[in-house]
This record gives C-alpha cells, structure tokens and sequence, in this order.
C-alpha cells in the first residue's frame, strides 16, 4: 500500500441539461436499489439525491451524487459499501482516470442484475480497444 494514499473516486455529472442525462439519471435512479439489494452491503444515506455510506467502523467517507455536480471525490479506502460505490458509478457511466480492473467486483455485480450488457468499458474506444480519453469537459461521457 502506498503511505498517505487512500483509495478515492473522482466523479461528476456534466452536461446535466441533456436529454440523454435526463434519460440516464432515471434509469439511475431505477437502478440504485437493485446495486444496493445486491451488494448485500450495510448502507446509511439519505433522501437527498444518492447519498450513502458504510455502517460503524465499515463507514469512511460520504458518497454524495445530487444533481447538478462539479467534479467531486469519494474515499471508500476500500470499505465493504466501495463494491456498491463503483457499480453505481459504473452503471452511471462516468469516465474514470482508474484501472477497470480495480472495479472487478463492481462489473461482477453489475453484471449479475444486467446480463448481457458491457461492463468491461462503458466509453467509447479506439480501434486498439483502449479508452478515448476526452478532448475537453463537453466530450465526456457523463
């Protein structure tokens, strides 16, 4: 392990205005109690927009999406409620500057409740198969 390191989520929702956000965050929303049930994970949280936590010494830092964000962060440090973390921000799509293969668990999960649909890389790739990184903020897959 890396001294002062601890395991972090960087995430936003750009673009919000967008028909295809609009469409995503309801599905998003459907989604969050599926992800939640099968992460079999103890949760606390809230009403406000997606907002959830690990419980007694399995909590670490709030995970908070609400609608509009800027560019914020999660630290999970790798608690249990980190599987149910990263499925969220994988069904949600968000680009990610952060090895997939960290994010095993959270395509297993995703793809036990959604058989058949990617999990590998929810961006578009180049004919190599590795991830286009985004040439400004309006090119992100948000």
């Amino acid at each position: 392990m890396l001294i002062g390191y601890i395991y972090t989520h960087y995430y936003a929702i750009l673009g919000w205005d967008t028909p295809e956000w609009q469409k995503a965050w309801a599905q998003l929303i459907e989604d969050i109690p599926k992800i939640i049930k099968e992460g079999r994970v103890p949760l606390t949280g809230s009403e406000k927009g997606i907002n959830l936590n690990g419980v007694g010494e399995d909590a670490y830092e709030q995970f908070i999406l609400c609608k509009p964000g800027q560019w914020t962060f999660c630290k999970t440090a790798e608690r249990p409620y980190d599987v149910v973390v990263t499925s969220i921000l994988l069904r949600g799509c968000w680009r990610r500057r952060i090895l997939i293969l960290d994010w095993a668990d959270a395509r297993r999960l995703c793809a036990t409740l959604w058989p058949g649909e990617p999990t590998d890389s929810m961006w578009a790739q180049d004919d190599e198969g590795k991830d286009v990184e985004a040439k400004d903020l309006s090119d992100q897959v948000n």
